[in-house]
């Protein structure tokens, strides 16, 4: 019994003592955030939920904490709380929609921006805005890209590493990892995010970008933050950014009645301020300050300079801009000093955060913004221009962005290779270095393409012209269905055709020879088009034509195999125009007697027409003719000497038309 009984007064006191801890965890946790020390007030607020529930005050603080160490999946989970309870007033709406934006969840924010309009009609504006951006996320989303995004683990901690910027073959690179064989005091932990204070690093690389080495830069880093910034290699100068902590009196009264927390008095913040460090030998010297340095009243950093080295561009959240932070210039001026800074303008900044300008070799500007329409968080946007005179932005979209923040862009290659800084999901540390290449789709293959048919009427002296009212129909080569290509135009016909097939073309009219011609579709990129010309011959009566390369043996008329082949277009001609009669002649030279020539040449245009009709052509649409030496085509009569090529056309084979099958329309003869 006394052993239970002292179990039992241990447990009492543990009990009690957990209770205490946790009762004076809230006022710390209240105190470590008015300090901004965030990760401090989540452990003291998640201590102080272990005994007491969060009321709704809590549960805005420790979102608030969440959001300022970009912890926007635990912010959304905390403020769901507030959701789901019905207690959420319109500000918690937004601030909740703007988290699930930031996770990617587009569909579920937009339900929540359309609730804050039916809260805050006043807020409609700003909600069709957002509403707007996670529409274009989505597509963005779900659009092939363009490029092709690595994280690139040669440079990354379980820390954060952001802001590579070129340097001889390697890179610098700003990261709050624990440099190697070193530990970490407590007074070089930051207390906004619990981890070391940013500092320079040197990347030595290889000209493949192998990563060799990473180095501490002792000479460049003091007791705060230090990095980014930009190295110009025309003048071996390093622009880069220092912090400075500085005191803000401050009145205890909370002047926005809609935030979250009040203030309190002395509360010790980190001002940015610009740097520079000269190269020689291989070793920094000559630290200086930038002259328009001024951390007591705001932060002025994220330097780089123009090709032209006459315009240091840089971000700041001085009076006089757009919004929370926006990019600003200075010109340099013939002594070299540098002047008074001017706003970059509205074109480029935003009520919201703009930073981390960068130029590429052809002088584009690219940030980083969250006031411009993206994808959630900080996005990269390029323009075009100098000073205050700029392009409209224009979103880099995904893969480069994410739903999280994607900043600190360089160039390897203009436009189509480099490096960029993001916090999305699936790295290794809180901001990692990624890599892009640009390596584009192959464009869809189409499934179908343009046909296009122009019909001509051939004259008589070779001439083409534009035939309009043709009879265009084409079919699969393996069917018979026919189908109409429609006249778009004079002698233009266009319909679309499938890939990958083989098609016979047509074109009919009474009064000219059909025409065929086949074509097998191949699709390579959209908007392919096939051209197909049709040129046709008018049906003239009594008009001879002449059948080329037909040749017979020496005193024989049977039908030789390279006879054949031109004669199976003549059974072709006839099966395409079902409407003709024809007479086919066969005619000699005036070589031989004259009853020699006529009883041979017969036999020759009997035996093609027997061939003909041996394929399928009826006899009563073709007769045999044979004219002997009776129609001569040049002077190469009996007695006059002529060469063989001359002889050779009268060697001929002919076809006319005669007539028409029955219920066919006349056409003009060729002797009217």
């Amino acid at each position: 019994m006394k052993t239970k009984f002292t179990i039992l007064s241990l447990l009492f006191v543990i009990l009690f003592a957990g209770v205490s801890f946790a009762q004076t965890s809230l006022p710390k946790a209240e105190q470590y955030m008015q300090k901004f020390e965030y990760v401090k007030a989540i452990d003291m607020y998640l201590n102080h939920f272990l005994v007491s529930t969060p009321n709704e005050t809590d549960i805005r603080n420790i979102t608030h904490c969440y959001i300022k160490i970009n912890d926007t999946k635990s912010a959304e989970e905390w403020l769901s709380k507030l959701i789901k309870s019905g207690s959420a007033n319109p500000e918690d709406i937004k601030i909740y929609a703007d988290l699930l934006k930031s996770e990617g969840r587009y569909s579920d924010a937009i339900i929540q921006y359309q609730k804050l309009k039916e809260l805050e009609p006043a807020k409609s504006s700003m909600a069709d805005k957002n509403i707007k951006i996670c529409e274009d996320a989505l597509t963005w989303s779900e659009t092939e890209p363009d490029f092709i995004v690595k994280n690139e683990e040669q440079f990354n901690s379980v820390n954060s590493d952001f802001g590579l910027v070129s340097f001889g073959d390697g890179f610098l690179l700003t990261s709050d990892r624990i440099p190697k064989g070193e530990g970490t005091n407590q007074k070089d932990v930051y207390g906004w995010t619990g981890n070391p204070y940013l500092k320079l690093y040197k990347v030595d690389a290889d000209k493949s970008g192998e990563v060799k080495d990473i180095s501490f830069i002792p000479e460049l880093n003091h007791e705060f933050h230090n990095g980014p910034g930009y190295f110009d290699g025309k003048t071996k100068t390093l622009y880069f950014t220092r912090t400075k902590t500085v005191k803000q009196n401050r009145k205890t009264e909370n002047p926005d009645p809609t935030a979250w927390f009040k203030e309190e008095a002395d509360i010790y913040t980190n001002r940015l301020e610009i740097y520079t460090a000269e190269l020689v030998d291989g070793k920094w010297q000559n630290i200086s300050e930038f002259a328009h340095n001024n951390a007591a009243m705001f932060s002025v950093g994220h330097p780089v300079i123009s090709e032209d080295g006459k315009i240091l561009y840089f971000v700041s959240d001085m009076p006089g801009g757009q919004g929370e932070t926006d990019i600003w210039y200075c010109e340099k001026t013939q002594s070299g000093t540098w002047g008074s800074p001017r706003n970059a303008g509205e074109t480029i900044n935003t009520s919201g955060k703009e930073m981390f300008p960068y130029f590429d070799l052809n002088g584009n500007l690219y940030f980083s913004s969250d006031g411009h329409p993206g994808m959630g968080g900080l996005d990269l946007f390029k323009s075009s221009g100098s000073k205050n005179k700029w392009a409209s932005p224009e979103n880099l979209k995904y893969p480069i962005n994410s739903p999280k923040d994607d900043f600190a862009v360089i160039f390897t290659e203009p436009e189509t290779m480099g490096y960029f800084s993001s916090n999305r999901y699936g790295g290794l540390g809180n901001d990692d270095i990624y890599s892009f290449v640009y390596s584009p789709p192959p464009p869809p293959v189409p499934t179908e393409l343009m046909l296009s048919v122009t019909t001509y009427e051939r004259l008589d002296d070779g001439k083409l012209i534009p035939l309009p009212g043709i009879n265009v129909h084409y079919h699969l080569e393996a069917l018979t269905e026919e189908n109409p290509v429609p006249e778009i135009s004079a002698g233009v016909y266009q319909t679309t055709l499938n890939c990958d097939e083989t098609y016979m073309i047509h074109g009919t009219n009474s009064d000219f020879f059909a025409q065929s011609q086949q074509i097998t579709t191949q699709c390579e990129t959209m908007n392919d088009t096939v051209f197909v010309q049709l040129v046709f011959d008018r049906i003239v009566i009594d008009k001879p034509i002449v059948i080329e390369n037909i040749y017979y043996d020496y005193d024989k008329w049977n039908i030789r195999p390279d006879a054949a082949i031109e004669l199976d277009k003549i059974v072709a001609l006839l099966i395409e125009n079902p409407q003709i009669i024809i007479e086919l002649g066969s005619h000699t030279d005036a070589r031989g007697t004259k009853w020699y020539n006529e009883n041979l040449s017969q036999k020759r245009a009997e035996s093609a027409v027997q061939y003909i009709v041996s394929n399928g052509i009826a006899k009563d649409r073709i007769t045999a003719k044979g004219y002997g030496e009776y129609q001569l085509v040049n002077k190469c009569a009996d007695g006059v000497k002529c060469s063989e090529e001359e002889h050779q056309l009268n060697r001929r084979t002919e076809f006319k038309v005669t007539g028409f099958s029955k219920n066919q329309p006349v056409i003009y003869s060729a002797t009217e």
